[in-house]
């Protein structure tokens, strides 16, 4: 594993493109940011907690940090009971096991999955769909596995 101090110039950058993408300011000019590789998996260490992912070209909040820091400022789905085990071990989000829609997202936005009882973050995931359209559906696949509880992501964070 591969660990060192995100350059002043990256810094800027990265600050710019995430607070672009989720449209507020979750990295401060004064956060101490690094950056951890491992293998294919980097990982944006912020202030010491795992803050986010870079998957597939998309930099997504890693779950340690939205159980931290709150996940207020993303698009949010509560699933039921049923469907909180399957998707805390990594399968994708069926239709009928959404109980509600928190936020409404746009197809290819970052979801986060939430468990009914405490509201805590589940899983990061990617809609297939809007949520307008969603809401209308009665089954089918509705977003798709992007991070989950105990995936190699949350494994490597237990590392740093």
């Amino acid at each position: 594993m591969r660990r060192w101090i995100v350059s002043k110039k990256d810094k800027k950058k990265l600050i710019k493109e995430i607070n672009e993408k989720y449209g507020t300011e979750l990295i401060g000019k004064d956060d101490k940011v690094e950056i951890v590789v491992e293998n294919d998996v980097e990982i944006y260490v912020v202030n010491n907690i795992p803050a986010f992912i870079k998957i597939e070209g998309l930099i997504i909040p890693h779950l340690r940090f939205l159980l931290k820091q709150g996940y207020e400022w993303l698009p949010a789905v509560i699933v039921d009971e049923g469907a909180v085990m399957p998707i805390s071990r990594g399968a994708d989000l069926m239709r009928p096991g959404i109980r509600k829609i928190l936020r409404p997202f746009k197809k290819g936005d970052i979801v986060v999955i939430v468990e009914p009882t405490r509201l805590l973050p589940l899983a990061v995931h990617q809609a297939l769909y809007d949520s307008n359209e969603i809401e209308k559906m009665s089954k089918g696949k509705v977003t798709r596995r992007l991070h989950c509880l105990k995936d190699k992501y949350w494994k490597l964070a237990d590392q740093i």
